[in-house]
C-alpha cells in the first residue's frame, strides 16, 4: 500500500464521533472497508474524520494520521459523492478508493495518479499451510533492522511502516546467518473488541466482526538477495496462522495488481480476490 511514511505524524485532529450510520455502512462489506473499520480503534479513531451522505447511502473517512491524510470511502457511488459533497477537504489526499468511487473524488482532485490493487481476503476457517522455513515474533527491539530491510527498495518495498504497528504482535521475521533480516513482515492494522466501548447500541454483523477481529497483512518483502527462495510466502504463512490461531475472522492483504508473483504466492496460501480498488496521490484541483 503506498503511503507515506507515518515516522513523522501530523498533529493530531479532534476525535470525531462515530455513530449508527457509519458503523451500517461499514458492516454492508467489511472486507472492503476493513481498513476503516481497524481505524476504529480508540489510538486510530483520534485521527479520523468520518463524512457520511445525508441518506446514509455511503460515507468518505478521512485519516489524518500520516502525511498526507488517506482518503477511504465505502457505500454507494452516488453516496460517496454525496457525503464528499461540500466538504472542507485537504489539499492533498493518499487514495484508497473503489473504481466507481474515483468520479466523485474526481469532483475534486483531478490530478490522480491512480495504481490499481487488489483487495484478498482469507476465508474463515481455510486452512493456511504451514510454512517450509523457520520464522520468528519480532518486537520493538527489530524496529531499526526493519528500516534496514525495508531500506533496500525496489518496486514493491513497503512504505506505510511505523515502529507502532509492531505492538500489534503479528510481525514475523526470517533471519539471515549472520542475524539480519532477510525477509518481514506484519500487520498494518487490526482490531478487536474496543469498539463496544464506542456505543451502547447494537450493529448487528459489524459488532460480532469487530468482536471476532479485523486485520490487515502488510508491509511483506523480502532482501533481493534472498528472493525466490520462499521466504516471503514463509513470512505470510506465519501471519496468517498467528491471526487465525487468535481467532480474527476478516484477514485481508492488498497486492499490486501488476504483482504477479505476489499474487500467486497469496493465492497458494489461500486468500481470494475479494475486488479490485485504486491507491493513488491525489491534488486539489486550484
Amino acid at each position: 500500500m503506498k503511503r507515506c511514511s507515518g515516522v513523522n505524524r501530523p498533529e493530531m485532529r479532534d476525535a470525531h464521533l462515530v455513530n449508527g450510520q457509519v458503523l451500517d455502512i461499514l458492516s454492508r462489506d467489511p472486507v472492503w472497508a476493513a481498513y476503516a473499520i481497524a481505524d476504529l480503534r480508540q489510538d486510530l479513531a483520534l485521527h479520523c474524520r468520518w463524512l457520511v451522505a445525508p441518506d446514509a447511502s455511503g460515507l468518505a473517512l478521512l485519516y489524518f494520521g500520516l502525511e498526507p491524510p488517506i482518503l477511504l470511502t465505502s457505500g454507494s457511488r452516488e453516496g460517496v459523492a454525496a457525503a464528499l459533497a461540500g466538504a472542507d477537504l485537504p489539499e492533498e489526499l493518499f487514495l484508497s478508493v473503489l473504481p466507481s468511487h474515483l468520479p466523485a473524488v474526481e469532483q475534486d482532485y483531478q490530478h490522480v495518479v491512480p495504481r490499481k490493487m487488489l483487495r484478498m481476503v482469507l476465508p474463515q476457517g481455510r486452512p493456511v499451510p504451514a510454512p517450509d522455513l523457520a520464522a520468528r515474533r519480532l518486537s520493538q527491539a527489530d524496529a531499526s533492522h526493519l528500516f534496514d530491510l525495508y531500506h533496500h527498495g525496489g518496486d514493491y518495498a513497503p512504505d506505510a511502516f511505523d515502529p507502532s504497528q509492531l505492538d500489534d504482535g503479528y510481525f514475523i521475521g526470517i533471519d539471515d546467518e549472520d542475524g539480519t533480516l532477510a525477509a518481514a513482515g506484519g500487520t498494518h492494522v487490526s482490531l478487536r473488541t474496543e469498539v463496544q466501548s464506542l456505543t451502547k447500541e447494537s450493529f448487528g454483523s459489524l459488532e460480532q466482526v469487530i468482536t471476532r477481529g479485523v486485520a490487515a497483512i502488510g508491509n511483506i518483502y523480502t532482501r533481493p538477495d534472498r528472493r525466490g527462495r520462499g521466504y516471503g510466502k514463509a513470512v505470510t504463512s506465519s501471519i496468517a496462522r498467528a491471526l487465525q490461531k487468535d481467532d480474527f475472522c476478516v484477514i485481508v492483504l492488498n497486492v499490486d495488481s501488476q504483482n504477479l508473483v505476489a499474487r500467486s504466492i497469496y493465492e497458494k496460501l489461500g486468500f481470494n480476490l475479494h475486488c479490485h480498488f485504486i491507491e493513488g496521490f491525489a491534488r486539489k484541483t486550484r
